[in-house]
């Protein structure tokens, strides 16, 4: 052993300029060929914007037509102030890490739509971390028409989003997927397509939902007067979240109800109330349904996108789905994920862990996939949509077109896949439950048989 000691000596030694040798080459070549600045963040980013530059965005394709816009569509012209304009550039969504967002400023502006024109129309820029673009962008709206003049309707709507589509290529998953939670019995806005100019310039096709709102909810409820919550981004029922409606806004008696049921840590206490305070019939279709169509940044699997409404005439809290574009199986999904995923939102936990509760999930998934999801029926809705959107497509351009006819291939090959895998799950076929990380549990109690 002793040989061998100055051999290491030695070996260390060297090892040591070795270090020392790169550590001074490292320095050289920063000293002789500095970085190129970084571009300063651009004032619409706001102060402290989560990974400034790094994280800005490529422009979204914007182009003027190059042969006449399809009328079967409708066409909005937005006329806008230019010190509103200002106003709106000087916003960027910044809610990052659990910080509030800020206030979106609100400007009124003219709408035209064919003959009809609509003044004071109150808008803001929407959308969060996937979505939100600025304003020189693409941006995504919130339009509503009787906020400063009582009454006022767009074609029988008082309060509109325009979804810019950017995390959807094909504008067509928000229209499947909120026809199959309304086919599941799951109260959800209406959704069409339009093209949108703001002051002349033209930015192509939107997607038009209807806004959350009394007119929406008169539609599905007996009475439309309790409140609606806002999930808002990546917040837990146990949060404040905002309330879009409601004739008593400040009282959230039902809203706590909901939230001490969750946490009861006494089995049959829970179950008695969590009956009591939500609708568990709808929120096992709303979650068969969130899981059957991969909708990953739902609440269920990401505490995201979402909506809660008292139903005053049942006196028991229902969910609703949200920002429904990035389905059947992408980004953080795929169309062969399980049909018992990890759950990360509250309530999707505590109904998971009373007894019998997975198998009634189960049940349920296997009713609406013999009922609802069935792929060819999809897929030719899909491909009936399709149809429609693509001559505007290719009114601003034939390689939209082109483009969009690959993505809606892509999306019904998910569908359909999507279809043989809930099939091959239920009948034990293939893994039902989720190889995933361990998440952070959010519940004090285990989960149910």
């Amino acid at each position: 052993m002793k040989r061998l000691r100055p051999e290491l000596s030695r070996a260390r030694r060297w090892s040591r300029v070795l270090v020392w040798v790169t550590f001074a080459v490292v320095l050289a070549l920063r000293w002789n060929f500095p970085p190129e600045p970084q571009p300063a963040s651009p004032a619409a980013w706001g102060p402290g914007d989560r990974g400034g530059w790094r994280h800005h965005r490529p422009p979204t394709p914007v182009a003027p037509p190059q042969s006449e816009v399809p009328a079967d569509l409708w066409r909005l012209h937005i006329e806008i102030a230019a010190a509103d304009v200002e106003t709106l550039r000087g916003y960027s969504w910044n809610g990052w890490r659990g910080r509030p967002p800020g206030e979106r400023p609100e400007v009124r502006v003219r709408v035209r739509e064919g003959n009809a024109v609509y003044e004071h129309v109150a808008l803001h820029l929407k959308g969060a971390a996937g979505s939100f673009r600025p304003f020189d962008d693409k941006p995504a709206l919130t339009l509503n028409f009787s906020k400063h003049v009582p009454g006022q309707r767009f074609h029988g709507y008082s309060k509109i989003s325009l979804n810019n589509s950017v995390q959807d290529p094909t504008y067509l998953c928000e229209a499947v997927s909120r026809e199959l939670f309304a086919a599941a019995g799951v109260p959800v806005p209406g959704v069409d397509h339009v093209t949108v100019l703001i002051n002349g310039r033209d930015l192509g096709l939107y997607v038009l939902a209807e806004g959350w709102g009394r007119p929406f909810l008169r539609r599905h409820f007996a009475d439309a007067d309790g409140n609606l919550y806002d999930g808002g981004f990546l917040q837990e029922i146990t949060a404040a979240l905002d309330t879009n409606s409601g004739e008593n806004r400040t009282d959230h008696a039902a809203l706590d109800r909901l939230r001490a049921a969750v946490f009861e840590p006494e089995v049959a206490t829970r179950s008695e109330r969590l009956a009591a305070a939500l609708d568990l019939d709808r929120f096992f279709s709303f979650l068969a349904m969130e899981i059957m169509t991969c909708h990953w940044d739902g609440y269920a699997m990401n505490r995201n996108n979402y909506r809660l409404f008292h139903d005053r005439d049942r006196d028991r809290m229902v969910f609703l789905p949200h920002g429904l574009d990035q389905m059947f199986g992408v980004h953080r999904s795929s169309p062969t994920s399980p049909i018992l995923p990890a759950m990360q939102g509250v309530v999707a936990n505590a109904v998971l862990s009373l007894p019998g509760a997975p198998a009634r999930l189960r049940d349920r998934i296997a009713a609406l996939r013999g009922e609802v999801f069935l792929p060819e029926r999809l897929t030719n809705r899909v491909q009936e949509l399709s149809r429609r959107l693509r001559p505007t497509l290719a009114a601003y351009a034939p390689e939209w077109a082109e483009a969009h006819d690959v993505h809606v291939a892509a999306l019904c090959r998910r569908i359909v896949t999507r279809a043989a895998s809930i099939s091959a799950q239920l009948a034990g076929e293939a893994p039902v439950l989720a190889e995933e990380p361990p998440r952070r549990r959010v519940n004090r109690w285990p989960a149910g048989d």
